[in-house]
């Protein structure tokens, strides 16, 4: 450990805003071109903006919470929160009525929301409703809400292209906040559940701030050395600028404020190409998708030191781009709750070793067992639930006290995620003990959704099972009982499907049933009781999958 580990973000911001200023820290793609932001702009533009947040009233330790997309206002804005001594919280809607960031705001006690008000089916013009505005002015409205009471102000970040107006309209004025200690909460994330029930997860700055030095020690990213490339989510923690605030590298990121491509995977391999790209991170399914363009990376010469991937189960066919594609692919095996737990690195040399699901050992600073229902622990080749155990564990769930048994004594944290240690003693993970399932970076619990789903129109009964996927591991089907005298068809539940989530989400996120399936009976256990993975078996079968 370094020195690092004693600082916050605050210390790490202005440390690389003043080392080399015109190093480039973030660059961001689109399909209007490229914008820079260098180190120094970084440093100016977040502490400008942490100025505009002090004239709102915003006080050390007070929650903002973020909707905003990749983008270079969003960096501003995130590190602009932290310079003003605040704790960001990531805002995503999935939700069509917005209740999801509704029900986080109020659970974190937020304080301000900041979004984009000419966003399209975006936080404010899906919550304003909720929302009484008091006052008003170019930057800033004064709002009140009672399914919100903490919320004061709504601060506008207008970040369309190519008129954005919001970088150019902060103020002269700049703040920087020291009043924070490493041990204070820094972030506050979502879990990838958020198409259900998410949890919130609050991080401090030391615990992130390991997390990253983690990261740079597994990857081996140095400073200006290494150029990185990211499709993940600024707000979540697989998103969160590791490498820059670790050790000032370069992060190469697509503008999402801006419609995207036609051939999204194309533009992907370019800026990679174009940039010089050593370390990217994808989800396999973009992986996937990219070798299999043998056009696209053939002719380039371009080949990348590692891929990072993570968030579903690796594949075999993932490794085929070993030697074409990178020399190696690090699989990470992590959570939201803890940051990386195990990772395997696969090269030439021992991709053939390789199998399903295969994760490794656990990495430096991380303690890993495997237990049975009794929480005690198996052996041998036995299935059992991970639990973990680290300094970076989150100090637990905000505003959910039915949670509390997911943190066992003695620091043990449960994932709920099923594994075993095969005879080489490398830990396999084979998925959610739950009913979840992993939707490419998302984990979907179904409840949600089914009940959602279940109003629509000629439906008796709805459950929302997992059938297997090449790409994103598991997709979503929809077994279906229709009402007596019903004529619905497979587009009608779609239809009503996609208007339940918001249609702002990126297809490959989307958490709209891929298949329907309809059924006479659902199959029962013994108890008499929906068995849903008999269920999903026959949905399997059905649909000959």
């Amino acid at each position: 450990m370094d020195e690092s580990h004693g600082q916050t973000f605050t210390d790490r911001i202005c440390f690389w805003g003043e080392t080399e200023p015109d190093t480039p820290a973030f660059i961001f793609w689109s399909k209007n071109g490229r914008h820079v932001l260098s180190r120094g702009e970084v440093l100016d533009l977040s502490s400008r903006f942490a100025f505009r947040l002090t004239e709102v009233g915003v006080q050390p330790g007070d929650v903002v919470c973020i909707s905003l997309p990749n983008s270079p206002e969003r960096i501003v804005v995130d590190f602009g929160v932290h310079l003003a001594g605040a704790v960001t919280m990531n805002g995503q809607v999935l939700r069509s009525e917005g209740q999801d960031i509704i029900e986080s705001m109020c659970k974190a006690k937020c304080r301000v929301l900041v979004a984009d008000p000419d966003q399209e089916n975006g936080a404010w013009s899906i919550c304003k409703k909720r929302f009484d505005v008091v006052s008003a002015n170019k930057h800033s409205s004064v709002i009140r809400s009672r399914d919100v009471p903490s919320l004061t102000h709504m601060v506008y970040c207008r970040a369309r292209k190519p008129e954005s107006e919001f970088l150019t309209s902060l103020p002269s004025d700049t703040y920087v906040s020291k009043s924070r200690k490493p041990t204070d909460i820094a972030s506050i994330f979502a879990t990838s559940g958020s198409s259900g029930y998410s949890k919130l997860v609050p991080h401090t700055h030391k615990a992130l701030l390991v997390i990253c030095h983690r990261l740079r020690e597994i990857t081996g990213i140095q400073g200006k050395e290494d150029i990185s490339f990211t499709t993940a989510p600024l707000g979540w923690i697989g998103g969160f600028p590791v490498y820059f605030l670790y050790s000032g590298a370069q992060t190469v990121i697509i503008d999402d404020t801006i419609g995207g491509e036609a051939d999204m995977l194309k533009f992907i391999w370019n800026i990679i190409c174009e940039e010089n790209v050593s370390v990217g991170g994808f989800a396999s399914f973009q992986l996937l998708g990219i070798f299999e363009r043998r056009e696209l990376w053939e002719s380039s010469g371009k080949k990348l030191k590692k891929i990072l991937t993570g968030g579903q189960p690796l594949k075999r066919e993932c490794l085929d781009a070993v030697g074409h594609l990178s020399d190696s692919i690090l699989n990470f095996y992590a959570s939201t709750e803890v940051g990386v737990i195990c990772v395997v690195e696969l090269n030439e040399s021992n991709k053939h070793e390789f199998k399903d699901n295969v994760t490794l050992n656990p990495v430096s600073g991380v303690e890993m067992r495997l237990v049975d229902s009794e929480l005690k622990d198996v052996s041998g080749e036995t299935r059992g639930e991970i639990v973990v155990r680290s300094e970076t564990l989150t100090v637990g769930y905000i505003g959910d006290t039915g949670s509390k048994a997911s943190f066992l004594p003695d620091g043990w944290f449960r994932t709920d995620d099923v594994a075993y240690v095969d005879a080489r003693g490398g830990v396999c993970v084979e998925g959610r003990s739950s009913d979840a399932i992993i939707h490419g970076a998302y984990i979907l619990y179904p409840t949600w959704l089914e009940e959602k789903l279940v109003a629509c129109p000629g439906v008796e009964q709805l459950v929302i099972v997992p059938v297997p996927d090449k790409l994103v591991h598991q997709e979503i089907c929809a077994c279906v009982k229709r009402c007596e005298g019903s004529l619905s068809e497979e587009e009608d539940i779609l239809h009503f499907a996609e208007a339940a989530v918001t249609r702002s989400i990126p297809s490959a996120l989307n958490v709209v049933p891929k298949y329907v399936v309809f059924f006479e009976e659902f199959p029962l256990t013994k108890s008499l009781k929906l068995n849903r993975k008999e269920l999903a078996k026959l949905a399997r079968e059905k649909l000959q999958l």
